[in-house]
């Protein structure tokens, strides 16, 4: 019974123009975003470069000298970015804050204003600033030392006032503070990195996380339009009626159409998934390491397969419900929170929708909170599956009552 159900319902999205567009768009943006070139600079790091790139720390001492570092730029330019409520916000202070602000920096610092100027400018100086690649190193290498008696709660406190003055969502909270900081690699840790990213990673593991961040952002949204689509299917054709005589139990139908956009929303990922890998592939070879045929698979799985559930369960449900499309609204909020929300975009998982590892490679890092990535997804695996219970609830009143539930429910209440 529910074999023929499945396949009949997968027949049916074949036939839908909507399941053609969720294809075209979700490999139109994932190969935009990745090619086989990201490898390309993957090398062997050598002793004497001039950068070995950057390494998340969370270190207090290198906590306290990057988030003054940055803080005495954004005050020299008088330009804070912030995220409130995860949009962008530019923040410009008055004179008044400004000294605030400054007054704080000296504090943490034990150095006057002028002083930190003038340090600054001669460290960028030292750098060439036409180029991006200049840029970026100055950056990266720029820091301030702390006074020797700042304890980290008393800088944690100063940052405080920061926040007061500048507003939410700046780097300089808590939440922030706790992510930890970007700091340049030595030729030590650039040798370890690389190593773990060829034995653990075989190098597909890598491409294939920052191919599941790029697919995740995309997937957070797309299969709400197969959900409702199928849903409002019997409404647009009307037959609602007729389908609600059928003997076949509510649980056995929803869960045919549930399985079976669940299966065909997955199915472009695991193809295309099986397409990008193969250049990885071939330049693992090329380094002499043997990739993980499979890497992409399996993190497509753990990584993707359960947020395509979570996002068709809470179409499905909400579509039941209302029997009509403010579930594509609500995603789409739920989406944009979950994108902007995160502090960091490597790790810091949380419950957020969207897991992101936007990096080729930080192995280790990677390895460190591999449990809170599989925390996660199992979370909405599980809220998927009570979501698809519920809507088999509602599918069913609906059958015994003869219509809607969404009227009955707010009449009730007046």
């Amino acid at each position: 019974m529910f074999g023929t159900l499945f396949l009949k319902e997968c027949k049916q999205i074949l036939k839908s123009m909507v399941y053609y567009i969720y294809v075209v768009v979700f490999v139109m943006f994932l190969t935009s975003q990745l090619s086989g070139e990201i490898t390309q600079k993957l090398e062997k790091p050598q002793p004497g470069q001039e950068s070995y790139g950057t390494i998340n720390s969370q270190d207090e001492s290198d906590v306290m000298e990057k988030e003054l570092a940055e803080l005495v730029l954004e005050t020299y330019h008088n330009s804070y970015t912030t995220y409130p409520l995860g949009f962008y916000k530019g923040v410009v202070l008055n004179e008044e804050e400004i000294a605030r602000v400054t007054s704080i920096i000296e504090n943490c610092t034990g150095k006057s204003w002028d002083q930190l100027i003038k340090e600054m400018e001669t460290h960028y100086s030292d750098y060439e600033q036409n180029s991006i690649q200049g840029a970026m190193q100055a950056q990266i290498a720029y820091s301030v030392a702390p006074a020797q008696n700042l304890s980290y709660d008393e800088f944690l406190r100063n940052m405080e006032e920061v926040c007061r003055v500048v507003g939410a969502g700046s780097s300089y909270q808590r939440e922030s503070l706790q992510a930890g900081v970007s700091v340049p690699m030595t030729y030590e840790q650039a040798v370890e990195e690389y190593e773990a990213l060829c034995s653990k990673d075989r190098v597909t593991g890598a491409t294939a996380r920052l191919f599941c961040d790029y697919a995740g952002i995309v997937l957070s949204v797309l299969p709400v339009f197969l959900g409702v689509t199928r849903c409002l299917r019997d409404k647009r054709a009307q037959v609602s009626q007729v389908v609600f005589t059928h003997r076949i139990s509510a649980f056995w139908i929803i869960g045919s159409r549930y399985c079976a956009n669940v299966c065909m929303a997955y199915l472009p990922v695991a193809v295309t998934a099986f397409v990008m890998q193969m250049p990885y592939q071939y330049h693992a070879k090329t380094i002499g390491v043997a990739p993980d045929v499979l890497a992409f698979l399996k993190y497509s799985v753990i990584w993707l397969l359960p947020e395509i559930m979570i996002v068709l369960a809470v179409s499905f449900l909400i579509t039941e419900l209302t029997e009509n499309v403010i579930s594509i609204f609500i995603q789409v909020f739920w989406a944009i929170v979950s994108l902007f929300s995160m502090v960091n975009l490597k790790g810091g998982f949380g419950f957020h929708l969207i897991a992101r590892w936007n990096t080729l490679g930080s192995t280790t890092q990677f390895w460190q909170q591999r449990q809170q990535l599989l925390l996660n997804r199992g979370f909405y695996f599980a809220l998927s599956l009570a979501l698809a219970a519920l809507t088999v609830v509602v599918y069913e009143k609906k059958r015994r009552e003869g219509g809607t539930v969404y009227g009955k429910i707010f009449k009730g209440r007046k």
